[in-house]
């Protein structure tokens, strides 16, 4: 019985056991079912967070689609896809549009002989388009191309610079490796600019000012200095021989013809062209030529032809043939003189001593207006609004001075008072101030909150912070690590550096706000030069307070120098993400060397600097490729420029502002802390300034107001009646650049924090996440 009943009992436990493995095998099969669509799932959820942080947003929403229910992390992930796609779709609705409208305006003009015009509307319309060198190839483009450039050639022949040059700029748009068209477009700005100088007493004026104190000695100075350290070999056969070229280009001037007796003087002005003539046949026969054989056949000309001659001012002389001597160099190496280092000082050191405010001067009315107040100055907490009209400085009226002349009645030592008379809504106010030492911003924000103070959270909720830095200043390092510090202490998890604009400034400050966001030893910037001095490496120092912060860079065709050198840092140590337009190109170092006791200076090119990958993307006319070409490229057409300027200077101006709306397509290819909101403004600034401005740029700069020929469809004679083409802006007010780097490092601080789907729809709090990451 014992043995029956044990193995009764031995076949229930069988039997019961078979009976629990039968009952638990659908739970299984549907636990691994689970597990294996959990498994998919994250795999996808991995999928959509890599696609999406390397810029394929496209293929990253169709693969979240996949993802039956991920949970409310992935549909937040999903709607920012979607509204992203949406805007993206928008975009390209625009570019057809616009590419159609555009070729449409430009053969409407072919068909008028308004070659001029035609091109304007047929660069806007290759703009626009997904691929321009093919959209340039199109049959009617060749036509109006072979007619532009015949025009061009005839008005050069005909003397008639402001159409020469409206249409070599032009050209020179299209074929940007061709140096010929920057030449052409150079010797018809050179002519323009002598016309200007001379035309009226206020022009007259301005240059007097320009050329107060310059000195042969500077000068000679000068060229010594570029015979020593220049980057490469300096040819002064060609510095000679264009010097001189520049000089036969003032004896054409008209109006310095009309203005100088001894130009207005025909034999005089004959032996002086003939004089020029002889030396300058000399220098072209001759092999080549020593700096000591140029300057002595330019001091005889400076000391013995001119005054045996025309007698023009020295200064005028000096002035005109180092400016043409220096043309064979880069477009960087230049002479500050006197008049201009004060200024130039002033943007180096990123502070001054004034009342702070930025002024042009409205070309139509002669009037001095306020662009803006600049924050805690003076004059923003007198009341002084975008604006005002300035019409008075210490009860004295400056209607008719010239704008530098009025910055130097206005500026003075600290400590001393200024009354500034400005009419605003027709009524006078007056404004007595006084002048204190004045720190230009080059750190901003996004925005400014009631207080007019810079909000610097881009995406508050999932702690991105955003930064755009104007200039690279002395100061610029300690605002940028001072506001970093502020955005931590509220929370941040990564930071959008923005450098869209931003010319450059000075390499100790690019090195030191790169050290910032590096590893000890990460290579930051080399640079290498024809003098074993010039050349140096320099490296992070430590590791950076935020070298461990998601960072995506913006960029664009005006981040150049310094700004370069960051992005580009950034982007060879893998440190964060490029998003944006190629970088201009300008790989060179300049040095700011002392010539005299006159304050006179020259800043001279004395190397090459390299990025840590070895690359030095210096841009030459004949470059290939050039700049920081960004991980993530996001091209802006011309009206969604104009609406990222429009969107930057409403948040730059302070306090009360007029409506300008309707000025701003004009500056939206401008770098925006140029101070030119004005289409009828003199381009003059005085608290914000291009540190890299270049020779070429300036030129233009000075003859803007005689030959608007670059920016005003208008300017061609008309021949027949008035042809309509509106041209509105209707684009959202977005910045899709911006757009771009806000969805990215979303969704790159959601892959940190977020790996699995598991994590993402728990609710358990950050830091216990982390420590099971770690574990």
């Amino acid at each position: 019985m014992q043995s029956c009943s044990a193995k009764t009992k031995t076949w229930t436990i069988v039997g019961a056991l078979s009976l629990l493995a039968l009952t638990s095998l659908p739970m299984a099969l549907a636990k691994d079912t689970t597990q294996t669509a959990s498994n998919s799932n994250n795999k996808l959820w991995r999928q959509t967070l890599e696609q999406a942080t390397e810029g394929h947003f496209d293929s990253a929403a169709k693969t979240i689609q996949l993802i039956p229910d991920g949970g409310p992390i992935t549909k937040k992930v999903s709607a920012w896809l979607a509204e992203y796609q949406q805007k993206q779709a928008t975009r390209l609705e625009f570019d057809h549009k616009e590419i159609e409208l555009y070729s449409k305006y430009a053969k409407e003009r072919i068909e008028r002989e308004e070659y001029k015009i035609a091109l304007d509307w047929m660069l806007l319309a290759a703009d626009c388009a997904p691929d321009k060198q093919a959209f340039l190839k199109k049959d009617w483009i060749d036509a109006l191309i072979s007619s532009s450039i015949e025009a061009a050639e005839k008005a050069r022949k005909d003397a008639e610079w402001t159409e020469a040059w409206g249409y070599y700029a032009r050209l020179g748009d299209v074929f940007q490796k061709e140096p010929r068209y920057k030449k052409l477009e150079h010797e018809a700005l050179t002519h323009l600019r002598l016309e200007s100088m001379f035309k009226d007493e206020k022009s007259i004026e301005a240059w007097e000012e320009r050329v107060e104190k310059i000195k042969w000695d500077d000068a000679e100075a000068a060229l010594e200095y570029i015979e020593l350290y220049y980057v490469e070999q300096a040819d002064f056969k060609a510095i000679t021989e264009s010097g001189l070229e520049q000089l036969l280009y003032l004896t054409e001037s008209e109006s310095a013809i009309e203005h100088f007796d001894g130009l207005g003087n025909e034999d005089d002005r004959k032996d002086f062209i003939q004089r020029l003539q002889a030396r300058l046949d000399q220098v072209r026969t001759a092999p080549t030529l020593s700096r000591r054989e140029a300057v002595r056949i330019m001091r005889r000309i400076v000391y013995n032809i001119n005054p045996q001659t025309v007698r023009l001012p020295r200064e005028l002389i000096v002035s005109e043939i180092m400016r043409g001597a220096l043309e064979p160099l880069d477009d960087y190496t230049t002479i500050i003189w006197p008049q201009a280092t004060s200024q130039f000082d002033k943007h180096t050191r990123g502070d001054f001593v004034g009342v702070g405010i930025s002024i042009l001067e409205n070309r139509t009315t002669e009037e001095i207006e306020v662009v803006t107040p600049l924050e805690d100055t003076p004059a923003y907490r007198a009341g002084i609004q975008s604006g005002d009209i300035i019409s008075h400085v210490d009860g004295r009226a400056i209607k008719g001075l010239t704008i530098n002349k009025v910055i130097d009645i206005i500026t003075g030592p600290q400590g001393t008072e200024v009354t500034l008379t400005v009419r605003r809504d027709e009524k006078n106010l007056i404004f007595p101030l006084t002048r204190a030492r004045v720190k230009i911003q080059s750190v901003k924000g996004i925005s400014r909150d009631k207080n007019e103070k810079w909000n610097y959270w881009l995406d508050r909720e999932q702690g991105i912070g955003y930064v755009r830095i104007t200039n690279f200043m002395r100061n610029t390092v300690e605002d940028v690590a001072n506001v970093l510090s502020q955005l931590e202490a509220g929370g941040m998890k990564g930071v959008v550096l923005d450098l869209r604009g931003n010319p450059g400034g000075l390499l100790d400050s690019a090195w030191k706000m790169s050290s910032l966001f590096l590893k000890g030893g990460d290579g930051v910037v080399s640079t290498r030069g024809r003098d074993p001095s010039e050349n140096q490496r320099l490296n992070a120092p430590g590791n950076g307070p935020w070298a461990n912060l998601p960072l995506a860079v913006l960029t664009d065709e005006n981040s150049a120098s310094a700004s370069e050198i960051l992005a580009g840092a950034i982007q060879d140590n893998h440190h964060g993400i490029t998003i944006g337009a190629r970088t201009f190109g300008k790989f060179s170092v300049q040095n700011l060397i002392q010539l005299s006791h006159t304050k006179a200076k020259l800043k001279l090119t004395t190397a090459r600097y390299f990025l840590p990958s070895g690359r030095s993307l210096h841009r030459e006319v004949t470059s290939e490729t050039w700049g920081v070409e960004p991980n993530l490229p996001v091209k802006l057409v011309y009206h969604e420029r104009a609406n990222m300027y429009k969107l930057r200077r409403k948040a730059d101006l302070l306090g009360p502002q007029k409506d300008k709306a309707k000025d701003d397509d004009k500056d939206s290819d401008k770098n925006d802390e140029d101070a030119k909101g004005d289409k009828n403004g003199e381009n003059i600034e005085v608290d914000a300034i291009t540190l890299e401005k270049n020779k070429s740029e300036d030129d233009a700069e000075s003859v803007e107001k005689v030959a608007d020929a670059t920016d005003d469809k208008d300017d061609e004679e008309p021949k027949l009646p008035p042809l309509e083409q509106p041209n509105e802006n209707t684009r959202p007010d977005t910045d899709p650049q911006l757009d771009t780097a806000l969805l990215h490092m979303r969704i790159k601080l959601l892959s940190m924090s977020n790996p699995t789907l598991v994590f993402a729809n728990d609710t358990t709090s950050p830091t216990t996440k982390k420590q099971a990451i770690d574990r």
